[in-house]
């Protein structure tokens, strides 16, 4: 038992424990956002850009869809699929750029990452139900399957940076001595 006390002491403290498991340095993710390293807060923000500037034409396409089912007798169930997706994005939009600018703690990254997967999931199911679909505009059910499986795509790419970053994103709860944001500072100001 002395000599396992006497290992874990002298090689490992915690957080190289933590980053091994983690893979850092060593993993696929590691290799794949090297580019990125200089820059990691910054490579998640400018992701999430790009992934709300796909939020924003899939909302807009969602009405669409709506409008080319209501012409062509659509399915009830899929207009309504239609609606309740573009909800779910504009509210991941709002809620993702406020966790990401104003409140990036351990647990609220955490659970927009989780609610990231989610919806990501959400829209491959909607690519495998309107790509085939043959009311309305075949077209138009086509664009929005296919704006579908790119955010599915953005999102699973956004999961994997926001995760292999989220210790660059999350900030340390303040210190009662550092301030607070209503007072003005901000969350990285208090980090120091």
């Amino acid at each position: 038992m002395a000599d396992d006390a006497t290992y874990d002491d002298a090689t490992y403290d915690e957080q190289t424990q933590v980053d091994y498991i983690r893979g850092k340095g060593h993993g696929i993710l590691s290799k794949l956002f090297s580019s990125c390293d200089g820059d990691p807060k910054g490579s998640v923000h400018r992701a999430w850009g790009i992934t709300l500037l796909f939020i924003v034409i899939f909302f807009v396409m969602a009405f669409v869809e709506v409008a080319t089912l209501d012409k062509g007798d659509g399915s009830l169930a899929l207009k309504v699929a239609s609606v309740w997706t573009a909800i779910i994005q504009f509210t991941m939009a709002i809620l993702g750029t406020f966790i990401l600018k104003r409140f990036p703690t351990s647990f609220s990254v955490g659970f927009f990452l989780g609610l990231v997967v989610i919806v990501a999931q959400q829209n491959l199911v909607l690519f495998a139900t309107f790509h085939g679909y043959g009311h309305g505009t075949v077209h138009a059910n086509h664009i929005f399957a296919n704006l579908a499986l790119s955010l599915f795509l953005i999102y699973g790419f956004f999961a994997l940076i926001l995760g292999h970053f989220r210790d660059s994103i999350v900030v340390a709860p303040s210190d009662s001595a550092k301030g607070s944001v209503d007072e003005g500072s901000s969350y990285e100001e208090m980090a120091r």
